[in-house]
C-alpha cells in the first residue's frame, strides 16, 4: 500500500470522526478534580430543598442527604477508619448504603462493594485481602456473615431494607422479617450515634486515591476488584452532561442498578445525584416488579438491561410518554430487536429512541453510546466526550475504519488498576509510544467512517471449528445469538462451544422463549432459521430451551455455566 493510500485511510484514534457530533465545549471540557462527595455537593448548592432520594415514598432532600453523609463520615471516624482504609459493604442501594459510600469518601476512605450473593467464605477472604476492619451488610444477606467466628475482630454494621421506609411500611416489613440486631453489632441508627461528638478530619483531594472498589462480573473469567478513583466516577457524570440529553434538576430517575456493579454506582447513583435528580431507589430486581415500578413511578430517565427490556416488551404498557431518556447496556440488541423495541416505544408514546451503550467495569461505566444528535441502529453509539478508541490487529497494529479487531479504549474514566493484582492490570492496560494509556477490552468490533462502534463479540468467545470440507474456520457465538434472537418468540439466548472429535468445536444454543410458546415448534423454527441464514459450521449442533438462563452476579448470561452444561451433553442428547 502506498504512502498516499495510507494517508487517505481513516483511523479512529487519529481522525476521531465522532467529534463532528459534539460542540466545542464538550471536546475541550475540563476534568473535575475533586472528590465524588464534593462534586455532588457543588452541583447541588442551589438545590438543597430538592429531593435527592425517594425510597418507597420516603423522600430525602439534598440538605438531609448531606447531613446524613456527614453523620456517617463522623461515625466511621469514631470507629478509627482513616484515609484510604477499606470498608467492605455487602448491600443493595438502600439510602443507608449510599450515605456510607459518600461518608467514606468524605474522609478519604474506600467503599469496597462486593456481590451480596457471595458466600461467607468468599466474604471472609475479601475482608482479609483488603484488611477491612469494618463490615457493613444488609440483613437479607445474612448468609454472607454466617461464620461469625471468622468476623469476631471486626466492627459489624447491620442494615435493614426497612430502615428508611415510611413508618407503616417499616412496621409491616419488620414484623414480617422478625427484625433483630445481633448482639455486638450496630444498627444504622446506633452506628450514627458513634459520631455525635466527632470532628470531621480535613481531607485534601488526591488524584491517585481510590474512591470505591467494584468487582468484574465474571462472565468469562474470575471476578477482580476494580479500583475506581474520584476522577473516574466524576468524569462519567461530566460526560453525560455534555451529550445533549434533556437532563434537568429535580427530574425523576429510576435506579434499579445495585451499587456493587460499576454501572450501578457510576450511572444509577452518582450521575443522577450530580445532576440533582430525584433518585427513586428500587431494590426488588425481579424483572416483572421492575416493570411495575416503571409504570408506577413514571420516571423521566430510566436505564436498564436486556432482561428488563424483554420483560417490558412482553406486556402492553399503557403509556410511556413520561420518558425522556431510555437507555441500556450489557448485551447489545440486534438490529431487528432494536427496531422492534423502538416501534414498541413509539407506539406507547415515547418520542425518542432506545439508546444502546457500551462499556465495562474497568472503565467505570459507558464509554460509547447513542446520543440525541447521533444514533445508528445496529451499533453501540459513538465515543463519549474525552474518550478515544482504536481497533488493533493481533500484532497491535492499528486498523482503519471498517476493519474488525480488538477494541481499545483510552478514557479519563479508566480504572487505577485491579486491587492487589498488578499482573492482570499490566495485561489489560498498555501505554503507547505517546504515553497514552489504553485498555485492551477483549472485545471484537470496528468503527465506521462516521465514528459509530460496531460490536461483534468477545475474543474469549471465539472458537476454532471446521466446515464440511474440514477447512479451519472461526466460530462466533455472538453472531449465532443475533440470528436466533430474530425469532420473535425468543426472549434470551446464550451460545457456547462444545468440544467435538471431528470439528474441534460445535455450537450449542440455550434459549428461553415467551410464556405459552410451543417449545418443540420454536426449536424446529430456530433450527430451520439457522440453516437458512448461517454458514453450515455456524449452525447450532443442538438447541436447548430452558425456563431461564443462568446469570452471573452482574445479571449477565453465565457462559461458563452454559459451557459446563454443554460439556455434559451425552451423544444421545445430541
Amino acid at each position: 500500500m502506498s504512502a498516499e493510500e495510507v494517508k487517505k485511510k481513516c483511523y479512529p484514534s487519529k481522525n476521531k470522526p465522532w467529534l463532528k457530533y459534539y460542540k466545542k465545549e464538550a471536546v475541550n471540557a475540563a476534568l473535575p478534580e475533586c472528590t465524588i462527595w464534593q462534586y455532588v455537593h457543588d452541583n447541588n448548592k442551589d438545590n438543597m430543598n430538592g429531593t435527592a432520594l425517594n425510597y418507597y415514598g420516603n423522600k430525602v432532600t439534598y440538605k438531609e442527604f448531606f447531613e446524613n453523609v456527614d453523620k456517617a463520615a463522623k461515625a466511621f471516624t469514631a470507629l478509627g477508619v482513616k484515609r484510604q482504609e477499606i470498608v467492605t459493604i455487602v448491600s443493595m442501594h438502600t439510602p443507608e448504603a449510599i450515605y456510607m459510600i459518600y461518608g467514606l469518601n468524605r474522609i478519604g476512605a474506600v467503599a469496597n462493594m462486593i456481590y451480596p450473593t457471595s458466600d461467607a467464605g468468599a466474604v471472609e477472604k475479601e475482608l482479609r485481602a483488603t484488611k477491612s476492619s469494618v463490615l457493613v451488610y444488609l440483613s437479607i444477606f445474612e448468609e454472607a456473615v454466617s461464620d461469625r467466628a471468622a468476623l469476631n475482630d471486626l466492627h459489624l454494621i447491620r442494615l435493614d431494607v426497612s430502615d428508611s421506609m415510611p413508618p407503616v411500611m417499616k412496621k409491616l416489613c419488620r414484623l414480617k422479617s422478625k427484625y433483630r440486631i445481633p448482639k455486638g453489632e450496630y444498627s444504622f441508627s446506633k452506628f450514627l450515634r458513634l459520631g455525635k461528638n466527632v470532628e470531621l478530619p480535613e481531607v485534601k483531594y488526591n488524584a491517585d486515591d481510590t474512591a470505591v472498589i467494584v468487582h468484574t462480573g465474571g462472565t468469562t473469567g474470575v471476578p477482580k476488584g476494580v479500583r475506581l478513583s474520584n476522577l473516574n466516577l466524576n468524569v462519567v457524570a461530566l460526560q453525560y452532561c455534555l451529550l445533549g440529553y434533556k437532563f434537568k434538576k429535580n427530574d425523576v430517575s429510576l435506579d434499579m442498578l445495585p451499587p456493587f456493579i460499576g454501572f450501578g454506582i457510576s450511572i444509577g447513583m452518582h450521575l443522577a445525584l450530580c445532576l440533582g435528580m430525584e433518585v427513586n431507589l428500587w431494590i426488588d430486581l425481579q424483572p416483572e416488579h421492575v416493570v411495575n415500578a416503571v409504570e408506577k413511578i413514571k420516571p423521566r430517565h430510566f436505564i436498564s438491561g436486556p432482561v428488563i427490556v424483554a420483560c417490558m416488551m412482553k406486556r402492553e404498557m399503557r403509556d410511556m410518554s413520561y420518558l425522556s431518556t431510555f437507555a441500556g447496556g450489557g448485551e447489545s440488541l440486534t438490529v431487528e430487536q432494536e427496531e422492534r423495541l423502538n416501534r414498541y416505544l413509539h407506539k406507547h408514546g415515547f418520542s425518542g429512541d432506545y439508546a444502546q451503550g457500551y462499556g465495562m467495569t474497568e472503565l467505570a461505566a459507558t464509554v460509547c453510546t447513542d446520543i440525541p444528535s447521533a444514533g445508528r441502529v445496529g451499533t453501540v453509539g459513538i465515543p463519549l466526550p474525552l474518550v478515544n478508541i482504536k481497533i488493533v490487529a493481533k500484532d497491535d497494529e492499528e486498523l482503519s475504519c471498517g476493519e474488525d479487531g480488538e477494541i481499545c479504549i483510552s478514557s479519563p474514566s479508566m480504572m487505577l488498576g485491579y486491587y492487589n493484582n498488578q499482573e492482570e492490570t499490566d495485561r489489560i492496560i498498555r501505554i503507547d509510544d505517546n504515553g497514552e494509556r489504553w485498555i485492551y477490552t477483549g472485545d471484537i468490533g470496528s468503527v465506521d467512517d462516521d465514528g459509530f462502534l460496531h460490536l461483534k463479540g468477545r475474543i474469549k468467545r471465539i472458537y476454532i471449528t471446521r466446515d464440511t470440507k474440514q477447512n479451519v474456520c472461526k466460530l462466533f457465538p455472538s453472531e449465532i445469538e443475533n440470528k436466533l434472537k430474530e425469532i420473535t418468540d425468543v426472549v434470551e439466548c446464550g451460545v457456547v462451544a462444545k468440544s467435538d472429535v471431528e470439528r474441534e468445536n460445535v455450537a450449542v444454543a440455550f434459549v428461553t422463549v415467551k410464556a405459552g410458546a410451543d417449545k418443540t415448534h420454536i426449536e424446529n423454527v430456530l433450527l430451520e432459521h439457522s440453516r437458512h441464514n448461517l454458514i453450515d459450521y455456524m449452525v447450532p449442533e443442538k438447541i436447548i430451551i430452558l425456563d431461564e438462563l443462568p446469570h452471573t452476579k452482574g445479571n449477565k448470561v453465565d457462559y461458563r455455566e452454559l459451557e459446563r452444561r454443554a460439556g455434559e451433553l451425552t451423544d444421545e442428547e445430541e
